[in-house]
């Protein structure tokens, strides 16, 4: 069986604080911090059985009240791309005592998914993540949002506090000055448990939002903040994180539950 690395794990958490309900994101309190996700690697050989026996699945789990939303995406770079992240946001954890509740009582989907998902699965993992609310601007695109690009941040040991400060600047400063608007959505997040990462996740409409050519982050905090101080804050916010790394995570509608369920 194959093993995946963790940091592939942290990339799709990352990346799910996606395709949240307009009544959810832009509320004037601070939506739960919390999310769910299944990371699900189909049998080699086995993708196109998968992908159908997910999507009939997921419309098994809508007939049958499941409370939960739940919504899958696939990467779009490198050479892990077998990969079906399937993804519920967002609750507290009283939330999750109701729903391993509720569980208890599904046998009907429990039993649908064992007799037609599990035995096309080759390894499945299950996680947790945190959403930072307060240092996030996330707004709800018109035609909902496709891909998801998502950076991480992988800490140096003993370096939280200081990328937590400059993050915690950095952002402020955009939500206030002007940077977070209807271009500029974003969403921090964290794994619980595992290497010290953190992520920050850009949703697309298409490809074509990709190559945006106003004011990059940069000349935005160097004009906020004057060139030497916002130098100097980028320093100790890239000096906290030993590595990066980039991946585009595509939503699957077909695959998904309606949030309106």
């Amino acid at each position: 069986m194959k093993k995946i690395p963790f940091k592939f794990f942290l990339s799709i958490l990352a990346v799910f604080s996606l395709t949240l309900p307009a009544a959810v994101v832009l509320a004037e309190d601070t939506p739960p911090p919390l999310a769910e996700m299944w990371l699900i690697t189909p049998k080699q050989g086995q993708e196109l059985e998968f992908r159908k026996a997910l999507a009939e699945h997921m419309k098994f789990r809508s007939e049958h009240s499941d409370p939960r939303a739940w919504q899958t995406y696939t990467p779009m770079l490198g050479d892990n791309l077998n990969q079906f992240a399937i993804r519920f946001c967002c609750f507290n954890w009283a939330d999750q005592d109701s729903y391993e509740a509720w569980g208890a009582g599904a046998e009907e989907i429990h039993a649908h998914f064992q007799e037609h998902v599990a035995p096309l699965a080759d390894h499945w993992e299950h996680y947790f993540e945190s959403m930072d609310w307060p240092n996030s601007h996330w707004v709800d695109a018109a035609n909902g949002y496709k891909y998801f690009a998502v950076t991480e941040f992988h800490l140096m040991p003993g370096s939280g506090p200081d990328f937590d400060a400059a993050r915690d600047k950095m952002s402020q400063i955009a939500i206030n000055q002007g940077w977070a608007n209807n271009h500029h959505p974003w969403i921090w997040a964290s794994v619980i448990g595992g290497p010290a990462t953190e992520s920050i996740i850009i949703p697309h409409e298409n490809f074509a939002s990709f190559d945006r050519s106003d004011e990059d982050f940069a000349s935005f905090l160097s004009r906020n903040l004057g060139s030497e101080a916002a130098a100097e804050l980028m320093k100790q916010f890239s000096s906290a994180s030993g590595s990066t790394s980039y991946q585009i995570w595509e939503y699957h509608e077909d695959l998904s539950m309606s949030t309106d369920n």
